[in-house]
């Protein structure tokens, strides 16, 4: 492995649908050298795209911007996503039974909809 180990790679992307194949290429070409084999940085760009397009629909016009962070371990990736001016706790009830959360639950290890930070978490480990 690259010495990538505890890098981070943060993108601020405006609330935008035509930025989502933004998220979908940093997410590629992040988890891709954390050392993710292909499937699996299939499945991240997936997830990735699924937490953009909740956020996007939630959030019509309330926000200019929101702020992704891709955060590599030694052993698993950690991508954060936070809105600006807005709390994304609020999706908890209203996605509990969407469709988009059973695939964001399937492809990564784990999804935290309402943490302290008012972000959405996703986390995948590298080689499991």
């Amino acid at each position: 492995m690259n010495n990538i180990e505890n890098d981070n790679v943060i993108i601020i992307l405006p609330a935008k649908s035509e930025y989502v194949s933004t998220a979908r290429l940093t997410a590629s070409s992040v988890s891709t050298r954390a050392g993710f084999n292909i499937d699996e940085v299939e499945d991240i760009k997936v997830a990735v795209s699924e937490v953009c397009n909740m956020i996007l629909s939630r959030t019509q016009n309330k926000i200019s911007q929101y702020r992704i962070s891709f955060d590599i371990n030694t052993d698993n990736i950690k991508i954060t996503f936070t809105a600006e001016n807005t709390t994304l706790n609020c999706f908890e009830e209203s996605i509990e039974n969407e469709y988009g959360l059973y695939i964001m639950k399937a492809l990564m290890d784990s999804v935290e909809l309402c943490n302290e930070e008012h972000s959405i978490v996703m986390t995948k480990r590298i080689g499991v």
